[in-house]
């Protein structure tokens, strides 16, 4: 009998096999070495089938959570991802980024960590690149936006806080009802999730330089980053 997973990566994805493909070939690689798993919740069931089988070698549950309206409605699909997921921990994930470490390392700070909600740092690429050319492209690296210093003095002294692939425990998601679907489009349900599980578990957050994300560029889509849903998602 397999052991029942520590962590669930939950993977909302519109329209990118590209980045599929390269998380799959990131997670094939760390199968054996960490007690996790993968739920990729796909805005259509329409994968190449190529695609489909590196996924399913990684490990990989994809399901389909349709978007009937055309707005990538991110909130959804975790929530889709959520009810399925078998870890006792969970991290929402960006199919946009690479982790530059290993899983082995994450599960076992996690499991050291009660207290803590433990999450990293981004890496922005500025390019379309694959994961071959990820240790070339640090050579030069820059800054996420919410670490450079308007987006930094508001989080450290006005209380705006920010992690990126925050570990959250299950129970306490399942207490909080999940994502607040009243987000679609881009932006703010992650800072909204953070500050109520935040309010609601009593843990601490920490920020760790062990985690590192590379940001991987991308063309934006129609329904997802336009001025009307980001307006709306932040008066909500």
């Amino acid at each position: 009998m397999l052991a029942m997973p520590l962590i669930t990566f939950l993977i909302p994805v519109r329209r990118r096999e590209g980045d599929l493909l390269r998380l799959a070939h990131y997670f094939v690689r760390q199968a054996n070495a960490a007690n996790c798993e993968v739920v990729i919740i796909h805005e259509t069931n329409e994968l190449p089938t190529d695609t489909r089988r590196l996924l399913r070698q990684a490990g990989a549950m994809v399901v389909s959570g349709a978007c009937n309206d055309g707005v990538f409605h991110k909130t959804h699909l975790l929530n889709t991802g959520l009810s399925l997921a078998q870890g006792t921990h969970v991290v929402p994930y960006d199919s946009d980024l690479l982790p530059l470490f290993s899983l082995e390392l994450l599960c076992r700070l996690v499991r050291k960590s009660p207290d803590l909600v433990l999450g990293g740092y981004r890496i922005m690429s500025g390019e379309q690149c694959d994961t071959n050319k990820a240790k070339t492209l640090l050579a030069v690296p820059s800054s996420a936006p919410e670490d450079c210093s308007g987006a930094l003095y508001k989080q450290l002294m006005k209380g705006e806080r920010f992690m990126v692939c925050p570990v959250f425990r299950r129970d306490h998601l399942d207490a909080l009802g999940g994502w607040d679907e009243n987000y679609r489009g881009w932006g703010c349900e992650d800072q909204d999730m953070l500050e109520r599980y935040l309010t609601l578990s009593k843990q601490l957050p920490a920020r760790l330089p062990d985690f590192v994300y590379l940001h991987f560029d991308h063309p934006t889509q129609q329904g997802w980053n336009e001025a009307i849903h980001i307006n709306r998602n932040r008066k909500h």
